[in-house]
């Protein structure tokens, strides 16, 4: 009996002992959060204007002669060629016949001032011998001097059948690429009828427009940073080329500025936003994404600010001002330095332990 009871007595003693050890706690969860450093940021260098990427060197390629193309390389969008490399042909045929033609009438003529010319040489020094007369000469002369104006039309044509036959091929006045094919292989066109649009891609403009109260400051030359929707995180540099004279519509005047397409990441179309400096006058201001600031149901606001020593966050109540190109104008709250939460601000509480991610160029 006893050796039953030994065993059952230290099975008890170890439940008991486990009943009496407390749970382990659960530590808390760490919460990824992207954050901007508040800086002070003067809002006359904020003046953005929205316009649309168009190629600064783009051209209509046409032929100089029609015909029927039979070779076509250029109609495949954003195909890209070298300089003088062959965009298109004609089909050369006729212009070649007049080549020849052409050529044929050079030698026929060619052979008859040869021939005009050496009887005027016999027949002047017949003439000094007086076997012939003055106006027998004369007449001889006249005959040379026809075929020689002959010969100098027979080679202007030669040199024009020539040039046609050149023109029934087209080559890329410049590197770039096809913007927009406007003909097809096989297609009859006629001497200067577009069949594609040729793009440089080297150098880009925008059409802005400039509200009348700020078009006083804008001088041709003055810089601004270009920035696209499709590229994120990229500034560009730009300069202003020229400024319209006369309003537009709602009394803005068009300018056009000029950027250069670095890496030819930039094509027609895209639209971006040109970013002047100086143009306007204001205070120096907070500036923060709107989704950065937590709005109350009593229209107070605040902002998250993250320790650095202890990388938890804290709320911060703060005075907002107006909704600029530049993000929500912060008026008090904010002291220069401070690391504010951009992302994840409804998940947070007081105390909340945070892990800073790259912000990039939010902000």
């Amino acid at each position: 009996m006893n050796r039953f009871l030994i065993p059952a007595a230290l099975v008890c003693l170890a439940l008991l002992a486990a009943c009496d050890r407390s749970p382990e706690p659960v530590p808390e969860p760490v919460r990824p959060v992207k954050t901007t450093r508040a800086v002070r940021v003067d809002s006359s260098k904020l003046w953005s204007f929205a316009g649309t990427a168009e190629d600064a060197l783009a051209t209509k390629l046409s032929f100089r002669v029609g015909g029927k193309i039979v070779f076509f390389p250029g109609n495949q969008i954003g195909r890209r060629f070298a300089k003088d490399e062959i965009i298109a042909r004609l089909d050369p045929s006729d212009y070649e016949l007049e080549l020849r033609r052409a050529e044929a009438d050079m030698e026929q003529v060619r052979a008859n001032f040869v021939r005009a010319k050496a009887d005027m040489q016999r027949n002047s020094r017949l003439f000094e011998s007086r076997v012939i007369s003055r106006g027998e000469l004369d007449q001889i002369e006249a005959d040379f001097k026809s075929y020689e104006a002959r010969l100098s039309a027979s080679a202007k044509q030669l040199d024009i059948a020539r040039k046609q036959v050149s023109y029934a091929t087209l080559r890329a006045p410049f590197d770039g690429w096809i913007g927009e094919a406007e003909a097809d292989l096989h297609q009859n066109v006629s001497a200067g009828q577009s069949i594609a649009t040729y793009n440089a891609g080297r150098q880009m403009k925008m059409y802005i427009s400039v509200p009348d109260t700020l078009i006083s400051r804008v001088k041709e030359g003055d810089e601004v940073s270009v920035a696209f929707d499709a590229l994120p995180g990229k500034v560009m540099k730009g300069a202003v080329h020229e400024i319209g004279v006369e309003s537009g519509s709602g009394s803005t005047y068009p300018v056009k500025v000029y950027l250069e397409n670095v890496g030819g990441q930039v094509r027609s179309g895209m639209s971006g936003h040109v970013n002047f400096i100086n143009l306007g006058r204001a205070n120096a201001a907070f500036y923060l994404p709107p989704v950065a600031v937590v709005g109350e149901p009593d229209g107070a606001h605040a902002v998250w600010v993250v320790t650095p020593e202890t990388s938890s966050v804290t709320r911060r109540d703060v005075t907002v001002g107006q909704l600029t190109p530049a993000g929500l104008e912060i008026l008090e709250g904010l002291n220069e330095g401070d690391v504010v939460v951009i992302r994840g601000v409804h998940s947070l509480e007081e105390g909340r332990k945070v892990r800073l991610l790259d912000s990039g160029a939010e902000g």
